[in-house]
This record gives structure tokens, C-alpha cells and sequence, in this order.
């Protein structure tokens, strides 16, 4: 009997390492495109969204890393929507906001927005009376106010680097290519502990899985933080409506809306110039809510990506039984030695060219660990994920 389970759990092994190949594939491929950055007066107008609610503490930070980027300041606008903080997030940009220079051209008045220069400010009170999709409605009404030809995302919590803007509209080489997605990583500081490396690994590994799935022209994930599109293809799809359901998903629905609804396309910056960084969650409680929430997106993919993460299951859940079962089952352990070195082969396929290429080599050493900690939690987040009921930025959410 043990035999055939384990024979059954290398054949799904190898299901996963073929998977996990394609990506390292098409992670190479998006790796090896050279576009070049533009000069000043051939690059598009840009408009950077900035989602904030109760993010006093990191949204000056993020705004100055902003406002420093390597841009002609006459063809950037950022627009810091406060999505019914209640701190001194707007205080604190207000603060940038008197500093900046006026820009050209129309400013769309109401009494939501502030300001007429390079730094703006959007208020959504009416976010309060929401039930969901918080952070969707908050990026939509900035567009409303957006002046740029293309629109950059990240969080409030980042911190860009100064070629991010020119390295991702240098992504926008034609007018098929409708949406970008960039990479990001956790900042891991010297003193953090393990915690907060396997975080930062795994995190790490999905950006790379990402790049790769639209490498091979099947888009599936993506990340806030860094993601640009056109503003006329997100109005031309209504913005989020059809995904407006889901708290979540801001980047990969609409990412795949794009991919799967559209005959744009979608591409991947892999220039490591333009690695956002982000913080991690600090605690167990926060990292499972993050992770419920991230999995919670998973009922509104395409079918098509429903299935690939039906095959990647198909591993994951046989795998896990085994380690749990293999302390008392001798018999098992000889496969599960081998499923686990499958599993390594397949992963380290896509993190150790994904790490070179963005200079994140030290992240691997937590990886002996990852090996066996990865699959347990990502089964937990892939069921608790669906049924909702997490928390975000103070609200309590069921989907």
C-alpha cells in the first residue's frame, strides 16, 4: 500500500516540477527582454496611485521615495487617496503637498480632492458605508482624478526605488501592452529572525512564479505594490466592475480581466531597478489574515487558472499527508525524502534565477526550512482562504 501511495505522490511530484519548469521558463523569457528607457521627451505621462488608510507612520516615506524618482517631474503626478484614515495620514501629506510644484493642465474639482500640484490628495468618505472592496473603490476614484496615460499602484507601506517609473513605462513599448507587473520583496532587516526571512522567501518565490505565468502566457499573479496598466483600458473595462465582489484583487483580477478578457496583452518588468520594497507582517495573527485574504481571490480566477491550481493541490495535499503520516509509517519515509527533493528541484528552478537576477541571493539560505514549512501553509491559506472572514486595515471582511 505504501508503495502506491508513493509512487502516486512522485508521479504528482513530477506533475509539479514540470509546472514550476514552465515558469522558470517563462521567468527567463521576460528576463531577457532589453527595452530600452526613453528619453525625457518620449516618455508617457504618469500617474502614481497611492491607497493609504491609517499609514501615518510609512506614507511619508513612501511619498518622498516617490517624489524622488529619476521622472520629468512636468510628465508625474501622485495622487495619495486616504481611504477614511483615522490618523494623520492626511496630515502627513498634506505636510509634502505644499512643497511641490503646480502641473499643468485641467485639475478635476470636488470637495474629495485636494490640491493642484504634482502631490494630490483624494478623500473617500464613502468608503465607511462599504462592506468590501475597500482599496478598489479607493484606486478608482484617483483614476476619476488621474491626468496620466499610465497609471503605476503601489501601497502606502513601500518604498520605490528612483528608476521605478522609467523602468516600468519602458514596459509600455506598445499600445497591445495594456498592464505591467513589477516586482516587489519584503525588507528584511539584520536583526529580524526567521519569521520574517521564510516570509520574505516566500513572498519572493510568488512575485517569481508570477513573472513566470506571464512568461508563458498564462497570467495569474501579481502584486499591488507594482503594477501599472493603461488609464483608457481600465476605463474601458470599468475599472473593477465584474470584481468589485472581492475585498481583494485590485492586482491579479484585474490583471487577469486584462489577460483573459481583452486581446491585450500583459508583460513582466524584470529590470531590478525597479524592485519595490515592502514591510512584512510582524506577527502570526496578522500573517494569517494576510494570507486568507490573498487566497480568498482564488474562486474568481478563469477556469483555466482554477485548474493549474488544481494540479499544483494535486501535490500539495499528498504531500502533506505523508509528512504527517511518515512518523509512523517507516515505509513512507523513503517517499517522502524523495517527493520533498521534487519539490526543491521544481522550486529552486524559478527562486535561484529569480534571486540572482534581483540580487536577493541571501534570502535562499532560509529555504532548507521553507522546503517543509511551504506546503502545510499553503494548504491551510488555500482552505481558510475561500471561506473569508479576515481582517485588513481595521475592517473586519468576509470575502
Amino acid at each position: 500500500m505504501t508503495t502506491i501511495w508513493g509512487v502516486l505522490l512522485c508521479i504528482a511530484g513530477l506533475g509539479y516540477v514540470a509546472r514550476l519548469a514552465s515558469w522558470a521558463v517563462g521567468f527567463q523569457r521576460e528576463a531577457r527582454r532589453t527595452d530600452a528607457l526613453e528619453a525625457d521627451d518620449r516618455l508617457p505621462t504618469i500617474t502614481v496611485v497611492v491607497p493609504a488608510r491609517d499609514e501615518e507612520e510609512t506614507i511619508g516615506p513612501c511619498v518622498d521615495s516617490i517624489l524622488a524618482m529619476d521622472y520629468p517631474a512636468d510628465r508625474l503626478e501622485i495622487i495619495v487617496v486616504d481611504d477614511d484614515s483615522s490618523d494623520r495620514t492626511a496630515e502627513r501629506v498634506r505636510q509634502r503637498m505644499r512643497a511641490t510644484p503646480a502641473l499643468a493642465g485641467p485639475v478635476l474639482e470636488d470637495d474629495e480632492s485636494e490640491g493642484e500640484g504634482q502631490l494630490r490628495l483624494v478623500q473617500v468618505p464613502e468608503n465607511r458605508r462599504r462592506d468590501r472592496a475597500h482599496k478598489k473603490r479607493a484606486i478608482e476614484k484617483a483614476v476619476i482624478h488621474a491626468r496620466g496615460e499610465i497609471i503605476l499602484t503601489t501601497d502606502a507601506d513601500c518604498v520605490v526605488p528612483a528608476m521605478w517609473a522609467r523602468s516600468m513605462a519602458a514596459q509600455f513599448e506598445g499600445p497591445e501592452i495594456a498592464f505591467v507587473s513589477g516586482p516587489v520583496t519584503f525588507e528584511v532587516r539584520p536583526e529580524d529572525g526567521l519569521f520574517v526571512r521564510l516570509q520574505a522567501l516566500d513572498f519572493f518565490g510568488v512575485m517569481a512564479c508570477g513573472a513566470g505565468g506571464i512568461g508563458v502566457g498564462r497570467p495569474s499573479l501579481a502584486n499591488g505594490a507594482c503594477v501599472g496598466y493603461r488609464r483608457e483600458t481600465f476605463e474601458a473595462l470599468g475599472g473593477f466592475s465584474g470584481i468589485d465582489h472581492v475585498t481583494s484583487g485590485d492586482d491579479e483580477l484585474l490583471m487577469q480581466k486584462v489577460a483573459y478578457g481583452t486581446p491585450l496583452d500583459v508583460r513582466f518588468c524584470s529590470d531590478p531597478r525597479a524592485l519595490v520594497v515592502t514591510e512584512p507582517v510582524r506577527d502570526v495573527h496578522a500573517f494569517v489574515h494576510q494570507r486568507k485574504r490573498w487566497a480568498s481571490k482564488s474562486a474568481n480566477y478563469p477556469p483555466s487558472l482554477k485548474w493549474m491550481l488544481a494540479g499544483v493541490a494535486a501535490f500539495m495535499v499528498p504531500l502533506v499527508a505523508t509528512m504527517i503520516a511518515a512518523p509512523f509509517v517507516p515505509g513512507l519515509r523513503v517517499w517522502l525524502a524523495v517527493a520533498l527533493a521534487l519539490k526543491a528541484i521544481g522550486d529552486l528552478s524559478v527562486l535561484v534565477p529569480a534571486a540572482r537576477r534581483f540580487g536577493l541571493e541571501p534570502l535562499l539560505a532560509a529555504y532548507p526550512i521553507h522546503l517543509v514549512v511551504h506546503a502545510p501553509q499553503a494548504l491551510l491559506a488555500f482552505l481558510l482562504g475561500p471561506w473569508g472572514g479576515f481582517e485588513w486595515k481595521g475592517r473586519q471582511l468576509d470575502q
